[in-house]
């Protein structure tokens, strides 16, 4: 999983960073439930995903900080 850029994000809707926050949040619940049952292969994407949400939600919180 590549990291997000602070230029992508800076370039995106408050719509679509909504949208992109609740499918890292999906994707993360998927994640930490294959690594519970041992099937998740790529342990380091669940650190990537928990990365780019938490740039995505400094990305909101700094709009509505403006």
């Amino acid at each position: 999983m590549k990291a997000l850029k602070s230029e992508e994000l800076h370039a995106l809707t408050t719509e679509e960073l909504i949208r992109r926050e609740t499918q890292y949040r999906e994707s993360l619940f998927k994640m930490r439930m294959k690594l519970a049952t041992g099937q998740l292969s790529h342990v380091a994407d669940v650190t990537a995903t928990r990365r780019n949400l938490a740039r995505i939600l400094t990305e909101m919180n700094r709009r509505t900080g403006e």
